[in-house]
């Protein structure tokens, strides 16, 4: 049987991408994307709540999931991590494991974004250097498992690029979704 593509797929460039882009800008926007993230018209609750569950069903259930670090690899102004974290954690309390830990970073770090974040919980940190997601390199603390989380990003990359975030994230972690 043959295969072929209905739609490419689209490369496509955002304002706030651009390195000419005013960091004013790239903050309002990262802070509208994150807000979508908690809206909710559905049975099954927000997208991040909805997100939550994937990763626990893929993870093979909290057993699994409570050994992991999960690296928000291109977090903007925080995405679902805000959201996914409380889920995530009450999801494994209430199983009886501990709880995870959740790192925000990015090549353009929102730092004001995410010390407000951090701030309000004890189980989301971040790195305030830019991290080229494109680069293999372990960011989990030491003695878990790395998941790197990818948060509708990926038509901020080109083919190449896309490819690169992909290999890196199978050498240098445990699980990516």
């Amino acid at each position: 049987m043959s295969s072929w593509v209905l739609f490419p797929r689209l490369h496509l460039a955002e304002v706030e991408d651009q390195s000419w882009c005013p960091s004013w800008l790239r903050e309002h926007t990262h802070r509208a994307l994150a807000r979508m993230w908690q809206t909710s018209n559905s049975k099954n609750g927000s997208p991040a709540t909805q997100a939550c569950d994937l990763l626990l069903r893929a993870l093979g259930g909290p057993d699994y999931a409570a050994r992991f670090t999960f690296i928000d690899s291109c977090a903007g102004a925080g995405g679902p991590t805000p959201l996914l974290e409380p889920a995530m954690n009450a999801k494994l309390t209430a199983s009886g494991y501990n709880s995870v830990d959740f790192v925000l970073t990015d090549l353009w770090p929102d730092i004001q974004a995410w010390e407000k974040i951090a701030q309000r919980s004890q189980h989301i940190t971040y790195i305030d250097e830019p991290i080229d997601a494109t680069k293999p390199r372990r960011l989990a603390k030491p003695g878990t498992k790395e998941c790197r989380i990818f948060n509708l990003c990926f038509h901020h990359f080109d083919d190449e690029a896309a490819e690169k975030v992909l290999a890196s994230a199978l050498q240098s972690t445990d699980a990516f979704m």
